[in-house]
């Protein structure tokens, strides 16, 4: 009895117990901080980009090519080379490109299909328009999480809430849509 009285009044080896139970998740929060703000970044960026390819069509340097479509993914690809390569935004980042007659007319349907019109879906359209037209440049990828249950409590899955649900209900895809939508109205180009 007295052995055991000893050993629990030893203190010895405490830090690295204590640091066994907060480090793991300790580790795994840093680990999700530095994924979200990745996807900030990635966001930031990919707006940037749509900004800048929908310039080529808003003065009409898209629309004066002989491949349009080209043209403009080559630009989205090349302002994103920061945080991907040109074949992963080529095969990744879905981006449609459709005219209105009016602003208040605008609605993007959901389309799935990239450029090469690889994929499963719904084709996306490239309509870049004439001059002094509405058009509306709408630029997606769906960003890979590196922790992957940031994506079940992000993007409409459910967390783990306990024995029942392990995994959760809906764990999510493991990615997170980011979208950048520009609209703006031609110049009156010739």
């Amino acid at each position: 009895m007295r052995i055991f009285r000893h050993l629990a009044r030893d203190r010895k080896g405490m830090v690295a117990l204590e640091m066994a139970f907060v480090g793991a998740p300790f580790l795994l929060l840093l680990v999700t901080i530095l994924d979200l703000g990745l996807m900030l970044a990635t966001q930031s960026v990919l707006e940037g980009s749509a900004r800048d390819a929908a310039r080529l069509i808003r003065t009409g340097q898209v629309q004066s090519q002989t491949s349009p479509i080209t043209t403009f993914q080559t630009l989205l690809c090349s302002d994103m080379s920061s945080i991907m390569s040109t074949a992963t935004c080529q095969a990744s980042v879905i981006f449609e490109v459709q005219t209105f007659s009016n602003f208040g007319s605008i609605s993007l349907t959901p389309c799935t299909q990239n450029a090469n019109q690889s994929g499963s879906g719904t084709p996306c359209s490239f309509t870049p328009g004439s001059a002094s037209q509405i058009v509306a440049v709408q630029a997606t990828y769906n960003r890979p999480f590196i922790v992957p249950w940031v994506s079940a409590c992000l993007t409409g899955g459910t967390c783990w809430i306990g024995p029942s649900m392990a995994n959760g209900s809906n764990p999510g895809s493991g990615t997170a849509p980011l979208i950048s939508t520009v609209i703006f109205k031609n110049e009156p180009f010739s």
